[in-house]
């Protein structure tokens, strides 16, 4: 992370990341709306990381592709089993900076300093809610767009449907699958916030 903040990035490559052609880029450089500098006798534009971060953030688009590579995942969950399991699956299949907290109050310090990608989140912490940790998740515009997915044992059918009215992207009931995990795992990391599946009930074993 530390590399990626001392880049600094062409027309070409702030176009690539921002879905936009490279003349746009140009005008936002001219107008003043994406801070940079000119370089060489052409003076061609370069565009430095923090500064692209801000301006992604102040226009809503997803930092996926400026961060690509850097895939942090925070798990958030007061019963040890899973905190210990989930993780450690995570690591064994997978390419991701994993991250932990058992309370509430430490999934916000975690979220703070490392702007997951994608929070694997409790419902019932012993500190507090798991809806309230979602809600000031998304209302962070560091962490807008990240990904959460909830677990629980308790939340009836007509509690779960309503888990995307606080920011939630999925559910995913205890016990399940770790395969199943694996797959919203994927999914999440892939595809637009906003979505929330039916409930699967399976066991949390590779199996």
């Amino acid at each position: 992370m530390a590399d990626m903040k001392n880049k600094v990035f062409t027309s070409g490559e702030v176009a690539h990341i921002c879905g936009v052609s490279p003349d746009t880029v140009s005008r936002w450089f001219d107008l003043g709306q994406i801070e940079g500098y000119r370089l060489g006798p052409g003076g061609d534009r370069r565009i430095p990381y923090e500064s692209l971060r801000r301006f992604m953030l102040s226009h809503g688009i997803p930092l996926a592709r400026l961060e690509e590579g850097e895939q942090r995942i925070l798990v958030v969950d007061d019963d040890p089993y899973y905190l210990d399991t989930i993780p450690a699956a995570l690591a064994k299949n997978g390419n991701y900076e994993i991250y932990t907290a058992s309370t509430g109050f430490d999934a916000g310090a975690q979220v703070v300093e490392h702007n997951p990608h994608l929070i694997i989140l409790d419902i019932h912490l012993s500190d507090m809610d798991g809806r309230m940790v979602a809600e000031r998740v998304k209302s962070r515009p560091e962490t807008r767009s990240t990904r959460i997915l909830a677990i629980s044992g308790y939340l009836d059918e007509e509690a779960a449907s309503g888990l995307a009215d606080y920011g939630f992207d999925h559910y995913l009931k205890k016990p399940f699958h770790i395969a199943e995990l694996f797959d919203c795992v994927k999914d999440l990391l892939e595809m637009p916030a906003g979505r929330v599946a039916k409930p699967k009930r399976s066991s949390l074993t590779g199996e």
